[in-house]
């Protein structure tokens, strides 16, 4: 008998895609698997269509009457799954057939050291059906440098492509004080085990309308609080604080550049404090045009930072994104 897979899906309002979702693990060619779905509130016709599926045994449909935190979902999932594995799954996404027998097989020559399974997807743009190669972070061995390295680089782990050892989660529970950690507890689970990255492409995630273009407070903070904790770890490697420092930074300037780009209300304070956490790891970030620019825009009138902003956005074709100002840290 093969280790069994258990498959977490998550999902919220997404009756348009759902189906698609759970099918895609049905039609797995392998077939230990068991799939946990968890419907965090909808209010849609998603819980309908997910009642289809149960007197299925393989399939566990846990329900949530309100929207819950993210992170109190994925524990609840763990806590119910079975598997020897762990794959996760969103309602707007899907798996190609062939996903979870490539990484189990995968599995079959890899030590205990070795906790994940991971490769490169595609990315479904859902008003074209245009469908393109998404690469993820090409990491294998002793990986958490790399990752770190890449990350900087703007190039993530593909967070609904690896196949996990259960063990992962259960060294490195998810954090519930944070919103949700999304790729960042793959840097976690490289503090103790060995990846393994697979060329061939294992799932699809779906761009549209409510899910593509959006920045917010929330989640750069949220990342914030991961990276200070990972390097707050005990087996943290001497050799790989220089690379988390580095992507510390970035994302330091990352959230106070799409504060004054993107919010209808810019927040200076907000702004030039994340500028001056980046010059305390870095202080050569001081003399960085782009920081020094961003710095004198908190100074500016409302209104001229709108006109400030409109002509960038003319000059270098973009298009306006969402941004919500919310925040994760209460000051």
């Amino acid at each position: 008998m093969e280790d069994k897979v258990s498959v977490l899906l998550f999902t919220y309002n997404q009756e348009e895609f759902i189906r698609e979702a759970v099918e895609s693990v049905i039609n797995q060619t392998f077939k230990n698997w068991e799939l946990i779905i968890n419907d965090n509130g909808s209010s849609d016709g998603t819980r309908k269509i997910l009642e289809e599926y149960s007197q299925d045994n393989r399939i566990k449909l846990l329900v949530s009457e309100e929207n819950l935190p993210i992170q109190f979902q994925w524990n609840r999932s763990l806590n119910e799954s079975s598997g020897k594995f762990i794959s996760i799954l969103f309602g707007d996404d899907f798996y190609l057939p062939d996903k979870l027998n490539l990484q189990v097989n995968s599995f079959k020559s890899l030590g205990k050291d070795w906790g994940v399974v991971h490769g490169p997807g595609f990315t479904l743009k859902q008003n074209t059906e245009d469908r393109h190669f998404s690469p993820s972070s090409e990491v294998n061995g002793t990986a958490l440098k790399s990752i770190l390295k890449n990350f900087d680089k703007g190039v993530f782990i593909n967070v609904i492509s690896p196949l996990i050892r259960k063990t992962c989660f259960e060294e490195y529970p998810l954090y519930e004080d944070l919103f949700t950690e999304g790729e960042a507890i793959y840097f976690k689970f490289a503090l103790s085990y060995k990846y393994s990255y697979l060329s061939d492409p294992l799932v699809v995630m779906r761009e549209h309308e409510t899910n593509a273009g959006w920045h917010a407070k929330r989640n750069i903070e949220v990342l914030d609080a991961c990276l200070k904790r990972l390097g707050e770890y005990s087996n943290f490697p001497k050799n790989s604080y220089r690379a988390l420092n580095k992507v510390r930074v970035k994302t330091y300037m990352k959230g106070a550049w799409m504060n004054v780009r993107l919010s209808n209300s810019m927040d200076s304070a907000y702004v030039r404090n994340r500028l001056f956490k980046a010059y305390k790891l870095d202080y050569f970030q001081i003399f960085s045009f782009k920081n020094i620019f961003c710095f004198i825009l908190t100074f500016v009138p409302k209104a001229l930072l709108k006109r400030i902003n409109s002509l960038i956005n003319f000059l270098l074709k973009k298009e306006k994104q969402l941004y919500f100002d919310d925040r994760f840290i209460k000051e």
